[in-house]
């Protein structure tokens, strides 16, 4: 049986390989308390284990999806408001979307060559047989990013390829987040989860990333629920429903969303081939056509680094939304619904305060306090100072080669825990 386990701190990870019935346990790189464990053992026994916070069996994720043999989509335009083609002033260029789906196939023409392959859990990039809707992972890709589909037209797609088992997650969402800290602080990150879990824990692992910049986006679920599920049900993730071309809610779509943008019968591109394309619905689909809008907001400005201002601007982004379109009105009792539009939005969202000194100038502060460790530490968290531009600007400080990983051991070997790890 293999279980999510999330724990307090590092000494369990070690009573658990010790206890007999326990054949692995799995090794974070970058969420060391959320663990995978496999084992002969019930679940009452994992949960017994003092400092065991949570755990819970393997299970699958869905994908909110429904494939549809309807008129061509509409989405594009009724987003612009203005009932022609699709407009924005930015193309969301340098802003990684990580699609953590099915796969994207990389050579169609709406996506060739702004897709990075990150993680496959087959090691192939995507496939035209097999599993849950082979086509989910490149139509997503399509709403988001693509050249003709989508609302981003110039961001780069970062391929995330999972089964949609709870597990599988897991290990993308660690590949993920590691990949973010090693980036340059002027490529932003979203993370688009076109599906939907039960599992909180699981839910936990997607606000995770939050906490360290990522603006993570879902799919509210398809089953004409009250509320989202996870990870779309959790406070630091943006729940996304569908709405059709009434300016109503999609009648699968679940509520208590954060936001409402087209889902039902949405053209974009399919999986079979470098021009194919396919009419389907689902939240799955009007999740993407939001991420691509918020990569258009943060073109040209730069990574977030904390949970609070990476809030701050999922709200302020919903304010404006609300500002600026016509299209506001109460889905099913459920409240205001903010619906998504391109007209009237642009500019830059959001400035590092990191950005207030130069490297030189964080270089001279590191080599000026070298003896005073947690003031660095705290000095870094106060002003959002990340893990890979500590590790920069140390370098230059020191005059010789200093990486991630060395930092980290550095402070912690001398007992402080830097922000970016606590």
């Amino acid at each position: 049986m293999r279980y999510l386990v999330k724990i307090k701190s590092e000494y369990v990870r070690s009573t658990l390989a010790a206890m007999d019935g326990v054949t692995k346990v799995g090794t974070a790189h970058s969420m060391p308390d959320l663990l995978l464990v496999n084992a002969a053992l019930p679940l009452s026994a994992i949960l017994a284990v003092d400092g065991v916070l949570a755990a819970e069996e393997d299970a699958s994720a869905s994908i909110e999806a429904v494939e549809q043999a309807e008129p061509p989509g509409w989405g594009l335009g009724w987003i612009t408001n203005s009932g022609g083609a699709y407009r924005n002033e930015k193309t969301g260029a340098g802003v990684d979307i990580y699609i953590m789906d099915t796969g994207v196939r990389d050579t169609h023409d709406d996506l060739v060559g702004r897709v990075r392959n990150l993680y496959s859990f087959d090691s192939q990039p995507y496939s035209i047989t097999g599993g849950q809707s082979p086509t989910h992972g490149t139509s997503v890709a399509g709403c988001a990013a693509g050249s003709v589909h989508g609302t981003a037209k110039g961001a780069n797609i970062v391929n995330c390829r999972i089964d949609f088992e709870n597990s599988t997650i897991l290990k993308a969402l660690d590949m993920i987040l590691r990949d973010h800290l090693d980036k340059p602080d002027n490529i932003q990150s979203i993370l688009n989860f076109s599906g939907s879990t039960v599992s909180s824990i699981l839910g936990d692992a997607f606000a995770r990333l939050a906490d360290y910049g990522v603006v993570v986006v879902a799919a509210a679920g398809n089953y004409s629920e009250s509320e989202p599920r996870y990870p779309a049900k959790h406070l630091f993730v943006t729940a996304v429903g569908a709405c059709n071309v009434n300016n109503e809610p999609a009648w699968f779509t679940n509520k208590g969303c954060d936001i409402f943008a087209p889902g039902q019968d949405i053209t974009t591109c399919s999986v079979f081939a470098d021009t194919a394309t396919t009419v389907i619905s689902g939240t799955s689909f009007s999740c993407p056509y939001y991420c691509g809008l918020l990569a258009c907001l943060l073109e040209g400005s730069d990574k977030f680094n904390t949970r609070n201002q990476t809030v701050y601007f999922t709200f302020g982004m919903n304010t404006t939304v609300m500002d600026n379109t016509v299209r506001l009105g109460y889905f099913a009792n459920n409240g205001p619904a903010p619906t998504v539009n391109s007209k009237g939005i642009g500019g830059v969202y959001y400035h590092n305060p990191s950005l207030v000194f130069t490297d030189q100038e964080v270089a001279d502060y590191l080599a000026a306090n070298a003896a005073n460790l947690q003031g660095i530490a705290d000095t870094a968290k106060e002003f959002n100072v990340s893990a890979s531009r500590m590790a920069r600007c140390a370098t230059i400080a020191q005059g010789v080669e200093v990486t991630v990983d060395g930092l980290n051991e550095h402070f912690l070997a001398n007992g402080v825990a830097p922000w970016w790890s606590a």
